[in-house]
């Protein structure tokens, strides 16, 4: 099997993955660029090599092996030296070399690490290695939950960088903490020390901490509510980012930016700064970066009930996240796309990826099940260790408690016997609506029946008067005609001004015989009948738009083969008269024309750039809106007209079909 190009992309995004992950290590990276290069000549050289595929893919695999093996060496080579280390400032520095790698990916051994760089560089009385190891455990608790303790040790590192006058440092030290109380919900006392850490940043000129820094004061105005001031601190944000060329902090406010509008309610608005972000994303190849932008665009669609345009980019993103085994990101990714099929009504679809969500969650809760389990039984411990001792002291803490417990109890009969109320409440509401949805039930059956009975009895008429027309109209004018042309054929010359005339009216008769034809053809198109429905909508668009300045595209896929003839007749009618629309009304220039199958649905979009015109006064109103809204409901089908993302309008027919 022929060597594809495509596997430069995939060996590209390890060799970002691993250059990162193991930047110290030159060997590896040695390693990554000689098989890049292997990898650049393969794909120039693809039509000539015949390279078996398993083959190739035990190399990169067993290449893929050696470097985390390499990778592994490298961090218990390091760990060793810390081990043997000759002298305690070179002891101090490998094991701040370890905790900045290893931090967030070996937090416990790391957090053990620490302790010892604080003893040892406290005994040393070196002040900047003990502030550096006091805002990593800082760092780590955070992470960890701990919150009160990582402040503590946040104010330890702030005191010793006060005294060095090591202001970046002091820069990094107040957004920790203003982290740390933004996540605990105090929003105020965080952009205090924001702020703090904005000034420094400003005094030092350091870019990227200017441009982070905006961002997170726009996230506690965010949270306050208070989306004028967040939104200006995310304009900044960018501003700053595009002026110091740092894609990342413009892909970070373009998004922020984006969830502001979409709180609004301003979908459009939040698409564009998404899509923005997007772009940015996929330009530094940042593939997680990519995830958060398309749910983020998927959102907004789910939002605007666009399914199809959600569904698309919900699953773009659900291949880069498995690539990246994102599993948090997966987790919101099939809920999203579970709600997707419970608002069109796929409810089989919404189950089956409501029980993944379900299945990723309890993979979730399962990796950091035994850490909690753990963490739960020492705080439990601590907790039983301090209560006997606070028992013994004081006994009065027992009655207390009981008194606690005995009101709680109170509280709990009366919530039990509130929420008893509601859920009869709601079982009551429930069978009145159940009783309601049946009898509106019936009376769409009896309507649908009726719109089909007037639809069918239409499309009848239309094949006997086109038929009519063809055979009987149509062959008489073509018989009269040839008995003119004989009769002219067969008179004598001198009979000039005669024959004249004569000739005049066959042309005219013939002209009759094409009108008759057309207008049998547009009746009852023998295009859809012989050839099916992509033939005929062709044909439609070319002979609707060929003598005016309209310029049209037509795009369709997955529908090779055909579908029940009423479903044919029935898209081709609403396609018709939605051209028929445009042409009288839209004053657009360009139209574009989709047909294309989404599993069992069957979806057409047309779309203009014209004038469009006010949904609210129009929309349920016009003989030819009511004429296309009976087809759709005769095919059990789905019709929604919008405003176009550009500019005119976008009508979107939804139709479950089944192929014959």
């Amino acid at each position: 099997m022929y060597l594809h190009c495509i596997t430069f992309v995939t060996y590209r995004f390890f060799d970002i993955y691993l250059g990162f992950f193991y930047q110290f290590n030159k060997s590896i990276l040695l390693i990554i660029r000689v098989f890049n290069i292997i990898n650049i000549f393969g794909c120039k050289y693809a039509k000539h090599m015949q390279i078996p595929k398993p083959l190739f893919s035990i190399l990169f695999f067993l290449l893929f092996s050696i470097c985390q093996i390499i990778g592994q060496v490298e961090d218990d080579s390091l760990d060793y030296k810390i081990q043997t280390a000759g002298s305690d400032s070179i002891r101090e520095n490998l094991l701040l070399q370890f905790i900045e790698r290893n931090y967030r990916s070996q937090p416990e051994r790391c957090e053990q690490l620490t302790l010892q760089l604080i003893d040892l560089s406290t005994d040393n009385s070196h002040s900047g290695n003990l502030a550096k190891a006091f805002s990593f455990a800082g760092v780590i608790n955070k992470n960890k939950g701990d919150f009160s303790k990582a402040l503590e040790y946040h104010f330890q590192s702030e005191q010793l960088n006060l005294t060095n006058n090591d202001k970046k440092s002091l820069a990094t030290n107040y957004n920790d903490i203003g982290i740390i109380y933004k996540t605990m919900g105090e929003f105020d006392k965080a952009l205090i020390f924001y702020q703090k850490a904005s000034v420094l940043s400003e005094e030092l000129g350091y870019k990227r901490g200017i441009v982070m820094i905006n961002n997170n004061i726009g996230t506690i105005y965010e949270a306050k509510k208070d989306y004028e001031n967040a939104v200006a601190f995310y304009k900044l944000a960018f501003t700053k980012a595009i002026e110091y060329d740092i894609l990342g902090g413009q892909a970070i406010a373009l998004s922020n930016l984006g969830e502001i509008y979409g709180i609004k309610g301003d979908e459009i608005t939040a698409r564009i700064y998404f899509r923005q972000a997007l772009a940015i994303d996929e330009k530094t190849q940042d593939k997680f970066g990519q995830i958060i932008s398309m749910m983020n665009l998927a959102g907004t669609f789910v939002q605007s009930n666009t399914p199809d345009s959600a569904f698309y980019y919900y699953t773009k993103a659900e291949k880069n996240a498995k690539t990246l085994n994102a599993k948090q990101q997966l987790l919101y990714i099939y809920s999203g796309i579970s709600e997707i099929y419970e608002i069109t009504g796929d409810y089989r679809n919404a189950l089956k990826y409501n029980k993944l969500y379900a299945q990723y969650q309890d993979s979730l809760y399962n990796e950091t099940k035994a850490e909690q389990i753990a963490e739960a039984e020492a705080r439990y411990a601590s907790l039983k260790k301090d209560q006997e001792i606070q028992n013994l002291k004081n006994t009065q803490a027992i009655a207390e408690i009981e008194q606690r417990q005995y009101q709680s109890e109170r509280i709990a009969w009366i919530s039990l016997f509130v929420m008893a109320i509601i859920v009869l409440t709601y079982l009551y509401k429930r069978y009145k609506y159940k009783q309601t949805q049946e009898f509106s039930k019936k009376m769409l059956q009896q309507k649908e029946s009726y719109l089909k009975a007037i639809v069918e009895t239409q499309e009848e008429e239309r094949k006997r008067i086109a038929k009519d027309l063809h055979d009987g109209v149509g062959q008489s004018l073509s018989g009269i005609k040839l008995a003119m042309v004989n009769i002219v054929s067969k008179m004598p010359g001198e009979y000039k001004t005669e024959i004249s005339k004569l000739t005049e009216l066959s042309q005219i008769i013939d002209n009759a015989c094409i009108e008759v034809r057309s207008i049998s053809h547009q009746m009852m198109p023998r295009l859809l009948q012989e050839d099916g429905l992509i033939p005929s909508i062709a044909d439609m668009l070319d002979k609707s738009f060929r003598l005016s300045d309209i310029k049209y595209n037509f795009e369709h896929y997955g529908m090779e083969r055909r579908l029940k003839d009423n479903i044919e007749i029935g898209v081709y009618r609403i396609c018709q008269e939605l051209i028929n629309n445009i042409i009288k009304h839209s004053e657009a220039t360009n139209v574009n024309v989709q047909l294309f199958r989404n599993g069992k649905i069957m979806v057409l979009l047309v779309e203009d750039n014209g004038k469009g015109f006010e949904f609210q006064n129009k929309k349920d109103s016009g003989i030819g809106l009511l004429n296309i809204s009976s087809r759709v409901e005769t095919i059990h089908g789905e019709f929604n007209l919008e405003p176009s993302p550009h500019s005119g309008t976008l009508a979107t027919i939804r139709i479950p079909i089944d192929t014959v």
